[in-house]
């Protein structure tokens, strides 16, 4: 993209919402909105705001300038999902790209440490040949660290975790972290989506308001949840009974948030009946939010493929993509850092946010979820948390000064 387009507000929002809107049947939303929205955004965002400030660098930094060229796009992307809900007869308005960010750091209490994630999960070490993001948030991550690593170093020892790193090549680590599940990635590695293979069934008929079975957990897919039900769609959540949604585990209040509106039935996936019982409710919905790994559901008998055959919207949500890395995990933090969605002040890169990739996957994913709804499109939605957040980033760091 030439520095000019970079650097003016209004084509910058016109480029990123022509680049979501390419998701959907051409003419879906009029080019005249597309103007009209991007004209009602001709300054960049303001630095600094308290409560993003708050969670970029560590706590005995101010930054005076950080470039927001992401939050920009970020905030084009929730106008759109406005547009689309009003034409369901939902609200066209409601949270802030900005609040949908910062939203859930208050209520865990969470705040920025530089190098180290708000949740202080998931670092950023120099490996022999470049920057990497390792994120160690569950009990067989840190239990993994020693196979990952081909040491003996124990999974909650940061300093000779960084040791055994900086003497290891990134390429070797990101393939061993994926062999193992650990979410590993190298920083900038996850492109802007170029090329849209969506497995499309076809036009469909949809009557009434959108029916939706809700799979996922934690945060991006239960925020695509909650902007569906807020939109009108009767949505059911799912959680296994087995292992109910992390996010229980956390704040309360922010479980809540994100699933109001929601009908909640639990299963146990090991009970036949129970499995049955999904899959009917699957068949009997208009779109399927999820975000497993695919051989997960097809454990279950449960194809998006054919969902999408006989006209449902399956939206997948993964670490790095369904089609790209289907068996990759990949969490908020480390996507970012995938994405080059850091703040680079000096030489260090900072994170940005609380597991930034999360709020924006969420909302990107509703509003593609919305533009196929209305266009009567089935289609298979792939929305991974790396290259949505690229595609926001547009793969730059974002330079920050200090006062």
């Amino acid at each position: 993209m030439k520095s000019s387009t970079l650097n003016d507000p209004f084509l910058v929002a016109k480029n990123h919402l022509l680049e979501l809107t390419r998701r959907f049947p051409p003419e879906t939303v009029p080019p005249q909105v597309i103007e009209n929205m991007s004209s009602y955004q001709l300054d960049w965002p303001v630095w600094p705001t308290p409560a993003l400030s708050d969670l970029v660098g560590p706590p005995n930094v101010v930054l005076k300038r950080l470039d927001l060229r992401w939050l920009h796009r970020f905030q084009m992307t929730v106008s759109l999902l406005g547009w689309l809900s009003s034409q369901l007869g939902g609200p066209n308005g409601g949270p802030s790209a900005l609040s949908l960010l910062v939203e859930r750091a208050p209520l865990l209490g969470l705040r920025g440490w530089g190098a180290t994630s708000a949740g202080g999960s998931c670092k950023i070490l120099a490996s022999a040949d470049r920057s990497i993001a390792v994120n160690l948030p569950r009990a067989e991550d840190q239990a993994s660290v020693p196979a990952w690593l081909n040491s003996h170093v124990m999974g909650d020892n940061w300093d000779a975790i960084a040791a055994e790193v900086a003497l290891q090549g990134s390429k070797e680590l990101v393939h061993r972290g994926e062999l193992l599940g650990i979410p590993v990635t190298s920083v900038g590695e996850a492109e802007p989506i170029e090329d849209y293979s969506d497995r499309s069934g076809g036009n469909t008929r949809f009557v009434g308001l959108p029916k939706v079975v809700d799979l996922s957990s934690m945060w991006a897919g239960p925020l695509c949840g909650w902007y569906l039900a807020r939109s009108g769609a009767d949505v059911t959540k799912i959680e296994s009974s087995t292992r109910p949604d992390g996010t229980r585990k956390g704040s309360i209040d922010f479980y809540r948030r994100l699933n109001s509106g929601k009908n909640i039935v639990t299963l146990n996936f090991e009970n036949s009946e129970n499995v049955s019982q999904l899959r009917s409710l699957i068949r009997a919905s208009d779109i399927i939010i999820e975000g497993s790994r695919p051989r997960a559901l097809m454990h279950l008998g449960i194809d998006a493929n054919e969902e999408v055959e006989r006209g449902a919207i399956w939206i997948s949500i993964t670490g790095h993509g369904r089609a790209e890395a289907p068996n990759r995990v990949g969490f908020g933090d480390d996507a970012a850092a995938s994405a080059n969605l850091l703040a680079k002040v000096d030489d260090s890169l900072w994170f940005i946010g609380d597991a930034i990739a999360d709020p924006i996957t969420g909302a990107t994913a509703a509003t593609l979820a919305l533009g196929n709804w209305l266009a009567h499109s089935a289609v298979l939605l792939d929305v991974g948390l790396s290259p949505t957040a690229a595609l926001h980033s547009q793969g730059a760091l974002s330079f920050g000064t200090v006062f």
